[in-house]
């Protein structure tokens, strides 16, 4: 019943982003993205109405796939409104070729992004990321300019070359399963012969899986091109990019690493993540510090926060339950603040920092949205981050890993201080280098405002009061 339900699902994405791709109505185009998204919140609603976690071998929808489908029907739903008013500002002239093209893209990577959350098969999982990659290219190429032609072929060449990494560490997972490789590389079989998995090549096979996943995911060292795609792509996109596609990564990843901890490569494993998540925190504080475009300002933000999520996973026990639970805050918390860099470009014309200023004097609701935003993602309360981040501080303290633990407090510190300069400058001071526009800024449309404030407040609600049923899916991930 299952692979029916989901095989319907996927043809239904694939016509309706084939609709869009030759549609040039824009009344057809909303209609069709309304239907989508329905079909969306439909499936939605089976994963979590539905009273038992049905799975197959290469589809399950347990308690993980569940609470990712939630958060990527969120998000999309959101990115969806934005793009009604986005994709057309100073377009007129390719006005429905740019409308059909970014609509298609981005209902097909919505499928393909919940696809890889029920995916219960190491090379399905693969397969729906790879159509990420080709979904997430069309985006990032909305422009048409120089920086973003640059942008998407270096996005496609790194997640490519991630991608064949994971190929191979695929087939090293096949090598090491033996005589049982006949049963197939669904996580179930992976993890029925996991005390006869041959751990050298169990180990080779995590490090390539791991290393493939970290271009989605956005951690070092494959982290450079998705930095590159955030700020090339439209404003919708990039909070794709920086929430629900980084989410696909760490399942990718995730249900693997699962796997390996019921071997003896399970504290190799954990090493390898835990040093992995302190590097990426490093690099983002580094960056953080000497920034100046505001989209990748947020940008870097978000590979310091997966870094968070990865000391989390590889502490274990309570850390794990905050890390996917601080994963589910981030994206709405950057995806947020991401569609709000579209209205920073509108009020000023530039992603450059130093050429903005006084915005609270520009927009009320937006300089809250800044504030609130930045509170966020930087874990001050009132953050539901800010709780997550104390588990993960809490979980540190419990395996005494000290050492980790004041470099992590000590880049956070770091961080917050680089961010809160630079968001604060843009919110009450002068511009440094005034841009002087030739047109008036456009107005804070209030469907994105509401949307915006919807995310964010998402964002502290499941932290600080996190409700019974997401509680419950939450641990049950991480009992996984």
């Amino acid at each position: 019943m299952l692979n029916y339900i989901l095989s319907a699902y996927i043809v239904f994405a694939i016509v309706l982003g084939g609709l869009q791709l030759v549609n040039r109505r824009k009344a057809l185009a909303k209609a069709l993205v309304a239907l989508f998204v329905l079909g969306q919140w439909a499936l939605t609603a089976y994963a979590l109405l539905g009273s038992s976690t049905p799975s197959s071998e290469f589809f399950s929808v347990d308690a993980l796939a569940k609470l990712l489908t939630l958060v990527v029907s969120i998000i999309s739903s959101a990115a969806f409104c934005h793009s009604n008013g986005y994709i057309v500002q100073n377009e007129q002239d390719k006005d429905a070729k740019v409308r059909a093209q970014s609509y298609g893209a981005m209902t097909i990577l919505t499928m393909a992004l919940t696809m890889a959350g029920v995916s219960a098969h190491l090379a399905v999982t693969w397969i729906f990321i790879e159509i990420t990659t080709l979904c997430a290219s069309a985006l990032i190429f909305y422009r048409r300019t120089q920086n973003s032609i640059e942008a998407t072929w270096k996005y496609v060449f790194a997640c490519s070359i991630s991608l064949v990494l994971v190929y191979v560490g695929i087939l090293l997972a096949s090598i090491s399963m033996g005589e049982d490789s006949a049963s197939g590389l669904s996580f179930a079989a992976l993890g029925q012969a996991a005390d006869k998995l041959d751990d050298f090549w169990l180990k080779l096979s995590f490090i390539f899986i791991f290393v493939g996943y970290t271009a989605k995911m956005g951690l070092v060292p494959m982290f450079t091109a998705g930095i590159d795609a955030k700020d090339a792509a439209p404003a919708p996109a990039a909070a794709v990019l920086s929430s629900i596609v980084m989410n696909a990564g760490f399942v990718g990843f995730y249900r693997f690493y699962a796997v390996v901890q019921h071997t003896a490569a399970a504290r190799w494993a954990m090493m390898v993540v835990l040093v992995t998540g302190v590097v990426s925190v490093f690099v983002a504080a580094v960056y953080l510090v000497k920034v100046h475009n505001v989209k990748r300002l947020f940008a870097y933000s978000s590979v310091e926060h997966i870094g968070v999520v990865a000391i989390g996973v590889a502490c274990g026990g309570v850390g794990l339950y905050a890390a996917i639970l601080h994963l589910v805050l981030h994206s709405f918390a950057k995806s947020a603040i991401m569609m709000h860099v579209g209205n920073l470009f509108r009020v000023f014309g530039t992603k450059q920092m130093n050429r903005m200023g006084r915005y609270i004097d520009k927009t009320h609701p937006g300089a809250a949205i800044l504030i609130l935003g930045l509170l966020c993602i930087t874990a001050m309360p009132p953050s539901g981050l800010f709780i997550t981040e104390l588990m993960i501080f809490k979980a540190l303290i419990s395996a005494h890993l000290w050492v980790v633990l004041a470099i992590l407090a000590v880049l956070l510190c770091t961080i917050v201080w680089a961010m809160s300069r630079d968001t604060f400058s843009i919110l009450f001071l002068p511009a440094e280098e005034p841009l002087l526009r030739k047109e008036a800024s456009q107005p804070f449309p209030w469907t994105e405002a509401a949307w915006q404030f919807a995310l964010l407040g998402l964002s502290i609600w499941w932290g600080l009061w996190t409700p019974d049923f997401i509680s419950s899916l939450v641990s049950a991930a991480a009992a996984i």
